[in-house]
C-alpha cells in the first residue's frame, strides 16, 4: 500500500480513519510536547490520564489497524508527521515508527488494565 496515491490518501484521511490515535498524536505530541511533558512517555501517560478509558482503548485499536495496513517504516513515518501532525521523531531515540507505535499500544493496554 505504499504507492504515492495510496499514502497520500491515507495521510489525508488519517484523522477521520484513526480519530483516537489522532487525538493522542496531535494533542499530546504537538510542537511544544517536549516543553509540556518532558519525555515521550510522560506525554503518553498524560493522554491515558486525561482521556476516557474508551478513547484509550480506541487509540490502541487505531494503532492495530494502522500497523495492519502494511505500510513500511517510511510510510508510517509520513503518516505520523503529515497525517497526524505528530512532532515526536521515534528515530531520534533509536526507534522505528512501528516500534514506537507498538510501545504506545503496550503502555495504553497497561493503563486501561490498572
Amino acid at each position: 500500500m505504499n504507492g504515492t496515491i495510496d499514502i497520500d490518501i491515507a495521510i489525508d484521511n488519517a484523522a477521520t480513519d484513526y480519530p483516537a490515535l489522532a487525538q493522542l498524536l496531535a494533542g499530546y505530541y504537538h510542537q511544544d510536547w517536549h516543553q509540556e511533558h518532558g519525555t515521550p512517555d510522560a506525554a503518553l501517560h498524560a493522554f491515558a490520564d486525561d482521556a476516557s478509558p474508551e478513547t484509550v482503548v480506541a487509540a490502541s485499536g487505531d494503532i492495530d489497524r494502522l500497523i495492519d495496513e502494511g505500510f513500511d517504516d517510511d510510510g508510517l513515518t509520513r503518516m505520523l508527521v503529515d497525517g497526524f501532525d505528530c512532532n515526536y521523531v521515534p528515530a531520534a531515540h533509536g526507534l522505528t515508527s512501528v516500534g514506537w507505535l507498538s510501545h504506545i499500544r503496550e503502555v495504553l493496554a497497561t493503563s486501561v488494565a490498572d
